[in-house]
Order: structure tokens, then C-alpha cells, then sequence
């Protein structure tokens, strides 16, 4: 038998709350340690959280990160996109695939740096404003719905636990 590789990993699962929809059969499978390795279950989380997300967002015509990349360039005004790379660590190729993208819809523009000529500051546009007023609306639907097994207290500690793992403020 494999020992898991974080030893109080037991208390953990003794407490856990099977997060299945009604009807849906929970999987009984041997974790053999498993159950210890916090990359696997944030990727798990990850997938379900996001899966369910992104067909919600659609019909807006955004995906959850075009969603992340709006939210941000509203609250810091100043936003780079190298800043913005360095926040999600994304490649910044990719970022730009994504503004590029956000551009191109009329959901964001791009304009000069206010104190250095060499960079540009992400802003959104009016429709852009006006998509993340709705997909706030989506998402603060979805994550109620996504972390209802969780109490309100644990959904604050898994947030500020998260936040930590990322180096980032405590969330507001």
C-alpha cells in the first residue's frame, strides 16, 4: 500500500462532501496517495469550475480569461500587458492573443503609457464595460452555485489559501 505524501491528508478526506449533483455516482477510486498532491486536485478544480464557466460566458462572446484580463484592466487603469503576463503567468504571447482578440471585438483599446512612451496600458471600451457588468453577474451566479458545498467560511479560507500558493493580496 502507497503512503500518501502529506501525512494529515486523513482528516481531509474523512470531512470532505461529495460535490456531485443530485443523482450523479460519486467514483470510488483508490487514490494511493494521491489524495495528498495539491496540483491535481487545483487542476481538477480547475476543470470543473472553469468547464461549467465558459459555456455561460459564450453567449457573450468571452472566455474566462478575456473575462479576468477586462476585470483587471478596469480596476488598474494603468494595466501593461507585460504586467498583466506576470500577474496570471502567461506568456506573454498569449496575453497578447488574447487582447489582440478583446481588441478586435471592441471590448478593449489599447493606449499609450502615461509616463513611459514605450508601453501601452490596457483599457476597456463601453461594450467592454458593458459585457463585464454581465459576465460578473454570470459569475457570481456560478461561483455560488459551484462552491455551495462549501460553508462560508471555508470558501474564504480555500480563497485566502489559494491567494497564498499565488503570492497575491488578501482578497477583498
Amino acid at each position: 500500500m502507497t503512503e500518501p505524501l502529506v501525512a494529515d491528508t486523513e482528516p481531509l478526506r474523512s470531512q470532505a462532501r461529495p460535490a456531485r449533483a443530485a443523482g450523479q455516482k460519486q467514483l470510488a477510486l483508490r487514490l494511493a496517495g494521491l489524495e495528498g498532491i495539491v496540483g491535481l486536485h487545483l487542476g481538477i478544480g480547475h476543470s470543473l469550475l472553469v468547464g461549467k464557466l465558459e459555456p455561460l460566458l459564450k453567449p457573450l462572446g468571452l472566455t474566462a480569461k478575456q473575462v479576468t484580463i477586462l476585470w483587471l484592466a478596469e480596476a488598474n487603469p494603468d494595466l501593461t500587458q507585460i504586467e498583466l503576463s506576470r500577474f496570471l503567468e502567461i506568456e506573454r504571447a498569449t496575453i497578447h492573443q488574447f487582447t489582440r482578440s478583446l481588441v478586435k471585438n471592441g471590448m478593449i483599446e489599447i493606449v499609450p503609457h502615461h509616463t513611459d512612451r514605450r508601453a501601452t496600458t490596457l483599457r476597456p471600451t463601453a461594450l467592454g464595460t458593458a459585457k463585464l457588468a454581465e459576465a460578473r453577474a454570470i459569475i457570481a451566479r456560478h461561483e455560488t452555485e459551484a462552491t455551495s458545498a462549501l460553508s462560508p467560511i471555508e470558501r474564504r479560507l480555500l480563497l485566502e489559501l489559494l491567494m497564498k500558493l499565488h503570492g497575491s493580496a488578501q482578497p477583498d
